[in-house]
């Protein structure tokens, strides 16, 4: 649903080398020139104060005991900790110290020390594929830091300064559009940068969403798109899409996308 803007692609050259410039500068890392680009799904999400936590290669999840289990070491630097882990047999010890606590643990096992005060767990840590996992309850008790749950966007919430954070989303109007020419001014698969066209590629309004963002999308129902959820890059412009609204590219033909019509998406604005 991406509308012909001739003056747009007449221009589109130059724009390109300068917005390519203006995000590069900012520290945005093409993500079409690297395997993160590739759309994950997150059932879980965790957010620390007003910032979402960002799970580039592990994802949280529901163990067994139903409870919310995060990779170590992503969660705990939002906290101010300073992560140490060494290898004893089959089980990784863990140590996490800042300025108020020094918590120990092993995977594993439900005993853990805080403070030098052994404690039981509800649930273990867990060690899987490379990485520590830990029970968000018992780091958030642990820490002292509160904690919320957001139940329509399966959102925990760590409030790290005490007070009350709403859940780190916007919701925008979405639409969806295919790599045919006549929704992309005749130029085909590219995006305004230049990439090609590819699963996670947006378009967006530049004064609402800075193109290059880093941005995670759920709330979408449709085939084409991973389930629960994806990242996302605003890489992508349109004449029509002004104000709240986001464009997802689909791959398919113009007139299958248009079963998608018109819907209301959860969007997460990514800190770099």
């Amino acid at each position: 649903m991406k509308e012909d803007y001739q003056l747009h692609m007449l221009t589109k050259g130059l724009a390109c080398l300068a917005v390519s410039a203006t995000v590069l500068a900012g520290g945005f890392l093409s993500p079409f020139t690297a395997h993160a680009h590739a759309a994950e799904s997150m059932d879980v999400k965790v957010q620390v104060n007003d910032d979402l936590v960002q799970f580039p290669d592990a994802q949280p999840f529901l163990d067994g005991n139903h409870s919310t289990q995060v990779p170590i070491r992503f969660v705990t630097e939002k906290l101010g900790y300073d992560v140490q882990w060494q290898k004893e047999g089959d089980q990784i010890k863990v140590t996490l110290n800042n300025d108020k606590h020094s918590i120990t643990l092993v995977s594993g096992e439900k005993e853990a020390e805080i403070d030098s005060t052994r404690v039981e767990m509800d649930t273990h840590a867990e060690y899987q594929n490379g990485r520590v996992y830990v029970p968000l309850r018992f780091l958030s008790k642990a820490s002292d830091i509160p904690v919320q749950w957001d139940a329509s966007s399966k959102l925990a919430i760590l409030s790290k300064d005490g007070n009350h954070h709403a859940p780190d989303y916007e919701l925008f109007e979405s639409t969806a559009y295919s790599a045919d020419p006549s929704e992309n001014g005749g130029f085909g698969a590219l995006d305004y940068l230049g990439n090609p066209l590819t699963v996670g590629t947006v378009a967006v309004d530049p004064s609402v969403i800075p193109l290059g963002s880093k941005l995670y999308i759920e709330g979408y129902d449709f085939n084409g798109l991973p389930q629960g959820g994806m990242y996302a890059y605003a890489t992508d412009t349109g004449s029509s899409i002004k104000g709240k609204r986001v464009d997802i590219f689909v791959p398919g033909s113009k007139q299958s996308l248009s079963k998608f019509g018109f819907q209301t998406v959860k969007v997460y604005k990514l800190n770099p």
